[in-house]
């Protein structure tokens, strides 16, 4: 597997075939993990490992991994005492001639996903995920997490558009991209044009509004910390 081209299959996937976000955190893990033991077909790891590289309950692991094996992402053999359980991950890349292993799962939901892209407009995605593992670190469960929230709250083209502000800034951090996104959502930033306005504001009161909401976030965690 292509680690990058299966990322950026996945995010193009779930737009068509939706996952939760607990689901698209484990799947994310279960990646890494396949990374680590070199692509295996299939590979074996610990339900305790997962849980916390996850930081997810049991419960919710649970329902996470039936989920995906439900809508095509992965298979798995359940573990037993003396055994972990294994997987194998499903190609979301589409072989040559495209042809597409999870099309009869995307039947019912093509529809909708069109009157959605629709209504965000011309723009192609953003694909945060990718951008964010491209242009600014390594991507976490955690922080893969966050930036699928953000995804549901705002565009992906807007969300990828903070992580270009905070790369040109030099301030490669999630905290620093969160603070612009929460700045922006404050603003009313909802699309592009609305990014667009928000530039032609005085850059010194963009600078200082991100700068003190990213010491503001840095602060409230050291205080929760």
């Amino acid at each position: 597997m292509n680690y990058l081209k299966e990322i950026n299959a996945f995010h193009d996937e779930v737009e068509l075939n939706e996952v939760s976000a607990s689901a698209s955190l484990l799947w994310y893990v279960l990646m890494q993990f396949n990374n680590k033991t070199g692509w295996k077909e299939e590979f074996t790891v610990p339900t305790a490992a997962v849980l916390v590289k996850s930081a997810m309950s049991e419960k919710m692991f649970l329902r996470a991994r039936k989920e995906l094996a439900e809508k095509g992402y992965l298979s798995f053999r359940s573990g037993s005492r003396h055994s972990s359980p294994s997987y194998t991950m499903i190609s979301c890349v589409k072989e040559a001639g495209g042809a597409d292993k999870r099309e009869d799962s995307r039947e019912g939901v093509e529809g909708d996903f069109l009157k959605r892209k629709e209504r965000r407009g011309k723009e192609e995605p953003g694909r945060p995920h990718l951008f964010y593992e491209q242009n600014v670190g390594t991507l976490s469960p955690h922080v893969a997490e966050r930036i699928t929230a953000w995804a549901e709250e705002l565009p992906d083209e807007v969300v990828t558009s903070a992580m270009g502000v905070a790369v040109e800034n030099n301030k490669r951090s999630f905290r620093y991209i969160e603070s612009i996104l929460k700045n922006w959502q404050a603003r009313g930033v909802r699309s592009l044009a609305d990014v667009e306005r928000e530039d032609r504001r005085p850059r010194e009161e963009a600078d200082r509004a991100s700068v003190w909401m990213a010491m503001y976030e840095e602060k409230r965690e050291e205080t929760v910390g």
